[in-house]
């Protein structure tokens, strides 16, 4: 009983001296309110509503609103990962060792470096993301209705907290695809399919319905035409302006590129007239390095406009302009979704995750996946889904990729578990 009792502290006391160290943090830093804050902050029409609104449940404390929010988010950021290191243990058997070090490599690499004391959406987008994850598995392993209904509910808050969940709806794809395989009975397979379309209407019907409340128009977050574009104003040609038959659209194009080409923030575009790896790793480089200078004149360029109609605008723009240079843009996205999982070597690892798993898949129907198969297919399918989603519209930032990086610490302890520990 004493040996029982001594060894449930021992597990128990590294979590407790990590909980002690980010109070420690939490209280030794302010909330940062820079960047984006304000947008939350204001109520922007260009985010989601479960952020802002989670900011405003604090207006109630003054001055020390933010300081409250950076409390509430990081609580709920430790209880997940707690919950992380439940289900690792309860359900894979993982050795605590090396959850432990996931735990620590999150709260270094994430949780301290941005995550728990930025006040932006990653504060709850997070958290909510280990929740869904592992739901998500589950689904994966077995259908079972009561547990689609909660992964369309979660799907549903990490879309209305953060857009770039919206990749969830190609994962409802492949989880349908996989209840298909799996010959799941086609009355169990529509009722999965309307809970999920469900869960889509319901989340565009939110969205816009808070969007009429706040700002007067029934629309969703107007930004997908300037993330659109910049990359094709990026890629343009000398000659791009001669794409276009409307004046006015030539204009606003013609004085946009005069203002990269003057501020000189695309020189080594004119080297990928000849494709190699090299010219587009370096092209990327410098298109990091100018993304928010080139973002800074698109979106000075429409001051007089609104955001409905600058959105309408950019869209077209990005469209001609990635039709003309569709082979240039194609091959930029590409190296781009290979820069956002790491680089090659990295790139190359999940490629062979991921034509391992559909060897197993395709091999045999009749075989069960078992919960460490669906762990590695479920990270490597995310991953993917998160790069080519970001690729899109982003550069490589940190938060777009704090997911998959902890999907990754997993997957290593998982390996690490497999190959040192069960052996």
């Amino acid at each position: 009983m004493a040996t029982s009792l001594k060894k449930k502290y021992l597990h128990k006391t590294p979590y407790t001296i990590l909980a002690l160290v980010v109070i420690f943090f939490l209280c030794s830093h302010t909330p940062n309110t820079g960047y984006d804050t304000p947008s939350y902050v204001q109520f922007s029409i260009v985010r989601p509503p479960i952020y802002p609104l989670f900011i405003w449940l604090f207006h109630w404390a003054g001055k020390y609103q933010f300081q409250f929010v950076m409390w509430a988010q990081s609580i709920l950021t430790f209880s997940s990962l707690l919950y992380a290191r439940y289900w690792l243990i309860k359900n894979l058997k993982v050795s605590d060792f090396l959850i432990f070090f996931v735990f620590l490599f999150v709260l270094i690499t994430i949780c301290f470096h941005f995550q728990m004391w930025y006040i932006e959406s990653e504060g709850l987008s997070f958290p909510f993301f280990i929740f869904t994850f592992f739901l998500l598995m589950r689904c994966v392993q077995e259908f079972n209705i009561k547990r689609i209904v909660y992964l369309a509910l979660w799907v549903a808050l990490l879309i209305l907290t953060r857009l770039q969940f919206y990749y969830f709806y190609g994962v409802f794809i492949l989880l349908c695809g996989w209840y298909l395989w799996r010959k799941v009975p086609i009355k169990s397979m529509g009722i999965c399919v309307l809970i999920l379309l469900g869960s889509i209407l319901l989340t565009f019907l939110a969205d816009r319905s808070y969007h009429y409340l706040k700002q007067g128009v029934f629309e969703g977050e107007p930004t997908s035409g300037v993330q659109f574009v910049i990359q094709p104003l990026f890629l343009a040609n000398t000659n791009a302006i001669d794409y276009f038959k409307n004046a006015t659209q030539k204009a606003i194009v013609q004085k946009m590129l005069y203002k990269i080409r003057e501020q000189k923030l695309n020189q080594t575009v004119s080297a990928l007239k000849t494709f190699k790896l090299q010219h587009y790793e370096y092209a990327y480089e410098e298109y990091n390095k100018n993304y928010l200078s080139i973002q800074s004149i698109v979106y000075n360029t429409f001051t007089d406009l609104t955001a409905a109609k600058q959105n309408k605008i950019t869209l077209s723009i990005a469209k001609i302009l990635t039709c003309y240079e569709m082979k240039r843009n194609f091959y930029f996205y590409c190296w781009k979704v290979i820069d956002s999982m790491g680089g090659v070597p990295w790139f190359l690892f999940f490629c062979l995750l991921l034509f391992s798993t559909a060897f197993k898949i395709f091999r045999n129907r009749n075989d069960n996946l078992n919960l460490t198969q669906v762990l590695v297919a479920s990270a490597v399918v995310i991953t993917f889904c998160n790069a080519l989603l970001v690729a899109v519209v982003e550069p490589a930032l940190p938060p777009y990729f704090c997911y998959t990086q902890f999907l990754l610490y997993c997957l290593v302890a998982l390996f690490a578990d497999r190959i040192f520990f069960k052996t």
